[in-house]
């Protein structure tokens, strides 16, 4: 293992637990030493939770944050980790290895957001809006507002029993989801059966299809504003209309 420049490091082991006693005693001997080299535990599954009468898995997940791999290394070399080192010999058995040049912290907000925003999509598909407090914020911006539709999140509600009035069998697949930041664009597309009266056609019992484009953004872990831009022209052509051309 050689040094390396100011990329996060990581220590991923994965533990069998052969002493439960032992466990802990490396846990606690462990973290005192970690934090001595400035890392820090965003797993540590030496004692889960689990439900009463049941036992606790024998194998689990240890994953350490460092500053860089200097630190690690220095970490894991070190006196203070000795005695950690020497009860986690007989009590577990280890598979470790070490991991630099990845943000886990991002990468996780970025699998956060993604998830958050594929909720909002499943509702639609579902019809299920009951935990859509959960997806979106108190004040949430519908860009641009559909007419007649309240603002916030029962305005998406009302949305989705309108677009289901209209196709009893929506269902919407996400194509495409890119994650920047607080910021989340999708391409997705709705199919389902022409069952009731949109954009000024009545049902046409047809089965079709229509593509959209829409940016999120989020505040704390919900969305905050969507801005969609839906292929109608193409979902009119599908139902048969016809277009005329002013002289």
């Amino acid at each position: 293992m050689s040094a390396a420049g100011s990329h996060r490091a990581y220590s991923i082991t994965e533990v069998e637990i052969l002493d439960e006693e032992g466990a802990r005693r490396y846990a606690e001997l462990a973290d005192a030493a970690v934090a001595q080299y400035g890392g820090r535990f965003l797993v540590l599954a030496a004692e889960p939770t689990v439900a009463e009468g049941e036992a606790p898995p024998r194998q689990r997940l240890v994953v350490i944050e460092f500053p860089g791999m200097k630190h690690l290394e220095a970490w894991y070399d070190s006196p203070e980790y000795a005695p950690a080192r020497a009860v986690a010999s007989t009590a577990l058995r280890r598979r470790l290895r070490f991991v630099e040049g990845v943000d886990l912290m991002e990468e996780r907000s970025d699998t956060a957001a993604e998830t958050t925003v594929r909720r909002f999509y499943e509702a639609m598909s579902t019809g299920d809006t009951s935990r859509i407090g959960e997806v979106l914020t108190p004040d949430w911006e519908d860009i641009p507002l559909p007419p007649g539709t309240d603002r916030g999140p029962a305005g998406y509600e009302q949305t989705v029993a309108y677009l289901r009035g209209v196709f009893p069998d929506l269902d919407v697949t996400i194509e495409d989801v890119v994650v920047s930041g607080d910021r989340v664009a999708v391409r997705s597309v709705a199919r389902g059966t022409h069952s009731g009266d949109i954009l000024g056609v009545p049902a046409t019992g047809r089965e079709v299809e229509f593509r959209a484009f829409d940016f999120h953004r989020l505040e704390e872990g919900r969305i905050a504003q969507s801005w969609h831009l839906e292929d109608f022209y193409g979902l009119l052509g599908q139902f048969g209309a016809t277009y005329t051309t002013r002289p």
